[in-house]
């Protein structure tokens, strides 16, 4: 019995400490942002429309999350501002008389999230990237799609990606993409 509560009790103590140690994030919207200004995005890329369709995404997104308002640039605490900076698509695999049959679209950006209370840039990250695959054949498994619909996706992705960063956290300068941040030595 006094073996099980000694057990009990260094299972108890490792759970509070590992609870402790959690990763916690170094960063986080600060809190007198709640409303957000979206100007339609830059476009450098020779796909015509793609900044409507991202810009339109995003502000949807938003609109979705609920967690922000949506407002014109004079009435917001911050400023999401974003320029189309890369979109293509790639052949990832063929038939068995060597035509394409699927590809993967992807959609890049540079973004910036600006406080216009302080004037600082809260997160800027360049080239953003977001993809999707589509079939151009009809297969037993996967019906027959065009371009555009893979390209709604990959758009569609990466407006929630950017959502998600700056409603859950963006980095800060010590942080990389998928990288967990290092302690440095003192």
């Amino acid at each position: 019995m006094k073996i099980r509560r000694i057990i009990l009790l260094v299972a108890l103590m490792i759970g509070i400490v590992a609870a402790g140690c959690a990763y916690k994030a170094e960063y986080r919207l600060p809190p007198h942002i709640k409303k957000i200004a979206i100007p339609i995005f830059g476009n450098d890329t020779y796909e015509y429309g793609a900044e409507n369709s991202l810009t339109d995404a995003v502000i949807e997104s938003f609109l979705t999350d609920g967690r922000l308002k949506i407002v014109s640039l004079r009435d917001a605490d911050a400023v999401l501002q974003g320029t189309i900076s890369g979109y293509g698509k790639d052949i990832l695999s063929y038939d068995d008389y060597d035509v394409a049959e699927e590809y993967r679209v992807y959609i890049e950006a540079n973004i910036a999230l600006k406080d216009l209370t302080t004037g600082e840039i809260l997160w800027e990250e360049k080239e953003m990237r977001e993809t999707s695959t589509y079939w151009d054949t009809d297969t037993a498994l996967q019906p027959k799609e065009t371009e555009a619909e893979g390209k709604a996706r990959a758009i569609d992705n990466l407006a929630k990606d950017i959502v998600n960063r700056v409603i859950r956290g963006f980095p800060t300068a010590k942080w990389k993409r998928g990288i967990i941040p290092v302690e440095e030595e003192k």
